[in-house]
């Protein structure tokens, strides 16, 4: 997008270009929140793995139950350690969200929703015919897209058919 006098002569479009550069603020700090919260959940991860690999260190439930009976691990353990003894690693890859998982998700939603209104409020900037030349170019990109999609799925069944 050009920036020219012209477009800040317009109150409304100065309006547009303030309202996007706040949202591209938000964002900024928002991909910094993302990526923390990415970090905790590899370390929550992590911590699930470890905790996996030390009930798998056991034999049998016999096993658990004895360190538990000496007091090698807590009650809390005992039960966690027996349920990932039994379920094995369907356990690890089917487990319920943690808070993390659903912050980065809930977080996740309202970054979409303010980049959608970034780009809309950037957009209503432009000049009527800027904005008819932006739609032209976005419906060519779809249309490319679209044939490159087909062209991907002809190769394909060619590929099929030659087998």
């Amino acid at each position: 997008m050009k920036k020219t006098a012209q477009q800040y002569l317009n109150s409304e479009a100065h309006g547009y270009l303030m309202e996007s550069k706040a949202c591209k603020l938000l964002l900024k700090d928002f991909e910094r929140i993302r990526a923390k919260l990415r970090r905790h959940i590899e370390k929550e991860a992590a911590e699930r793995e470890a905790e996996f690999e030390a009930a798998v260190q056991y034999c049998s439930e016999a096993d658990i139950q004895e360190a538990y009976g000496w007091e090698f691990i807590t009650e809390q353990q005992y039960e966690h350690y027996l349920e990932l003894f039994r379920q094995g690693r369907k356990a690890l890859d089917e487990h319920s969200p943690t808070v993390t998982e659903l912050a980065l998700s809930i977080l996740n939603r309202i970054f979409q929703d303010i980049d959608r209104d970034c780009r809309q409020y950037a957009f209503e900037a432009l000049s009527p015919e800027e904005q008819l030349a932006q739609r032209k170019r976005a419906e060519e990109s779809q249309e490319a897209w679209k044939q490159y999609i087909a062209d991907l799925k002809e190769k394909m069944r060619s590929a099929a058919e030659a087998e």
